[in-house]
């Protein structure tokens, strides 16, 4: 969050000033928020109380995460290839270590009502090393056509794959508890329904998106 204020106030003199800005807020906030709620909410509907070592483990996988999005946005700023691909996969790196991690806890996890649900965290992860590897990909440079079409693959993958069924996930395990409300017999099944077709629609628009023709 500071990162973004100061950034607000020095954008003019930075170079990829639009990305980096993007880039702080969905990688350095969004991401870093995701897998941490992800990881409490994962644990709260499992009813689950990890051991302290894995609090340990979850914290350096956050400073993994965090030292790669320092080298990915450095290597923007600076326009040095090494740094954009070698940041894009730790950041990539360290989101497939956390779905490993919420498939262990779920495999592990007793059955309850909303374990079936809980998978979607995982799969909503699954999607940001895809698009992680597309953003790599970008920065270090491809011609036009191949940038709109990555350009459309990434932003399906990262906004609606990784943030919309994370997003989605969670108001359909939360929103009851917020309204107070007991959630309607059935509810659970028909919730996972409609995030398997977003699932679905995620993969059909990623793969469109590399599909499309060139004008």
């Amino acid at each position: 969050m500071i990162a973004l204020v100061v950034l607000g106030v020095v954008h003019r003199w930075v170079p990829a000033s639009t990305w980096t800005i993007i880039h702080v807020f969905t990688l350095g906030l969004l991401t870093n928020s995701i897998l941490v709620w992800g990881q409490h909410f994962t644990e709260t509907l499992l009813h689950q109380r990890p051991a302290e070592e894995s609090r340990a483990v979850q914290v350096r996988r956050i400073m993994v995460l965090n030292a790669g999005i320092v080298a990915l946005v450095a290597g923007m700023i600076g326009a040095w290839p090494i740094a954009i691909v070698a940041g894009a996969t730790v950041v990539g790196g360290a989101v497939a270590w956390y779905v490993v991690d919420l498939v262990r806890q779920i495999r592990a996890a007793a059955p309850t009502r909303f374990r079936p649900i809980v998978r979607y965290y995982a799969v909503a992860a699954a999607f940001l090393p895809a698009g992680a590897v597309a953003g790599a990909v970008m920065g270090v440079g491809v011609d036009e056509e191949w940038g709109v079409r990555l350009r459309a693959f990434h932003l399906a993958v990262n906004v609606l794959g990784f943030v919309g069924i994370t997003v989605l996930t969670t108001l359909v395990t939360f929103w009851a508890t917020v309204l107070r409300t007991p959630m309607a017999r059935g509810q659970d099944t028909a919730a996972i329904r409609s995030l398997a077709v977003m699932a679905a629609a995620v993969v059909a628009a990623a793969g469109a998106s590399l599909a499309g023709r060139s004008r």
